[in-house]
């Protein structure tokens, strides 16, 4: 079977040193204080956001209270699904951690998906990755309990986090508006997992000790 590639980062690994070089060169590195907003809803799509490290929330306006509309870590493009099919983004990016964020040229980045093939097909994947993602986010999170919503949150970064421990940088209180539950509910399912041996917490550390158990409630809570 192919390799399907998931992820911005995976997808960029494809091009070759001389365009990564032309790609890269034409860019520009920006740095994000938490809480700055990355992209605003309505912006016109000039150029494409890839978030080399922190944390991203996309909603569908810059300064709604509602549940996020998805999460996005460190080696993704921020967007990538507005970036070909509309004139405006369709949301608002805000940076929940400090980010740096490079800004790629579309031009170029256009000029390399139709030079390169299997550039053009990881691109493809990616963003079908991206689509069917956002779809789980939000059809997940709207069919769960508080447990449910929580274990699969702690699932999402252990899979994109790539380990079992980790640090969650968000208050209890984003945590609740984020899988749409209250702050109170998240503090007792924590101390539930805690007390079931499904995690251990140490305030924002975070350590899977159960990761099966946690992924049977995320599924099914």
């Amino acid at each position: 079977m192919d390799f399907i590639h998931t992820s911005g980062k995976s997808c960029l690994s494809t091009l070759t040193k001389t365009e990564k070089e032309e790609l890269f060169k034409s860019s520009n590195s920006l740095e994000f204080e938490a809480g700055e907003l990355v992209v605003k809803k309505g912006t016109p799509v000039h150029n494409l956001y890839f978030l080399n490290t922190g944390l991203i929330e996309l909603s569908l306006d810059h300064d709604s209270k509602n549940q996020a509309l998805n999460l996005f870590f460190q080696g993704e493009f921020i967007g990538i699904n507005c970036v070909y099919s509309g004139s405006s983004y369709r949301f608002s990016a805000k940076a929940l951690t400090n980010c740096t964020i490079e800004i790629f040229n579309r031009d170029i980045f256009s000029k390399l998906l139709q030079q390169n093939n299997k550039f053009a097909m990881a691109f493809i994947q990616y963003i079908s990755m991206v689509n069917e993602n956002f779809l789980n986010w939000q059809m997940t999170l709207k069919k769960k309990n508080s447990a449910g919503a929580l274990a699969f949150l702690l699932c999402e970064f252990e899979k994109s986090l790539g380990q079992k421990s980790f640090e969650i940088p968000l208050t209890r209180l984003d945590i609740a508006r984020i899988i749409g539950f209250s702050k109170e509910s998240v503090l007792k399912n924590l101390a539930d997992f805690r007390k079931e041996g499904i995690v251990e917490t140490n305030g924002k550390s975070t350590n899977i000790l159960d990761p099966d158990r946690l992924k049977d409630i995320a599924k099914y809570g």
